[in-house]
């Protein structure tokens, strides 16, 4: 399904970055480790994985994902460059925007008023789903349908209120027709015609998982939603994510992949 993929190491300023989380500031130690162990199963699954240098100014950018979405198409990708809602954000684009560019054929940037992250787009098949939120507004979501259109794409927005940093914050695929979701996505509309797995009460964080195709990479400690995909066919690898998840980081978060 990927190729390719992104990542940037871990600047030593990530604890200064925006979090809801209320679990204390990552263990840099434990932070290196583990991102060294997420670009490892990239690796074993035969992707090949661009590393990028730390950004110290940005303590939030090893959250790549945030700064653009691929575009995948016949002949290659192009990428649609984000304007982070988050505003202490927006620099990070411009700090990637060379690396992505040697990489892609195409690039677009977000214009005016528009604003998104990555986080909060959702592909699945020839649909993107778009979290229309306090970091992608309507504006953002029209320019980026408009921009992935000429490449056969269709765009469906999905608006939502709950405090939660991104769409895919709870809910992402398993597969090309199954998602796991929270209970509070379960119901909507826009997601009617796939399958669901809801993640129990509590374990909403197992919710962001990371389909690569041939392989299935999900978050340690959350055994009840293990035992759910266990009996719904699903054999994901496991991953800790403690000190990611102090920063409202997800395993999606932590790559830009195409």
């Amino acid at each position: 399904m990927f190729s390719k993929a992104i990542v940037r190491t871990p600047a030593e300023s990530l604890g200064q970055g925006l979090t809801g989380a209320g679990l204390g500031c990552p263990d840099m130690k434990l932070t290196a480790a583990q991102h060294r162990d997420y670009i490892g199963y990239f690796t074993q699954a035969g992707i090949s994985v661009t590393v990028l240098p730390p950004v110290e100014d940005y303590p939030d950018s090893v959250f790549v994902e945030d700064t653009a979405v691929m575009i995948p198409h016949a002949n290659g990708a192009a990428a649609f460059l984000t304007c982070p809602g988050a505003e202490s954000r927006r620099g990070e684009v411009d700090e990637i925007e060379a690396a992505i560019a040697e990489q892609t054929d195409e690039v677009i940037r977000m214009q005016g008023n528009g604003l998104m992250e990555g986080g909060d787009v959702l592909l699945m098949g020839k649909t993107f789903y778009v979290g229309i939120d306090s970091r992608t507004n309507a504006d953002g979501c029209k320019q980026f349908a408009k921009a992935v259109a000429r490449f056969g794409y269709k765009t469906v927005p999905v608006p939502f209120d709950n405090g939660m940093p991104h769409l895919k914050t709870e809910l992402s695929a398993l597969d090309e027709k199954t998602l796991i979701i929270s209970a509070r996505f379960a119901g909507r509309d826009e997601f009617a015609g796939f399958k669901k797995i809801i993640v129990p009460e509590g374990e909403e964080y197992s919710a962001n998982c990371l389909y690569l195709g041939s392989r299935l990479l999900a978050p340690q400690g959350f055994p009840k939603t293990a035992e759910l995909l266990n009996k719904n066919g699903f054999k994901p690898d496991f991953i800790n994510m403690s000190e990611f998840r102090k920063m409202d980081g997800g395993l999606t978060c932590l790559s830009l992949r195409w």
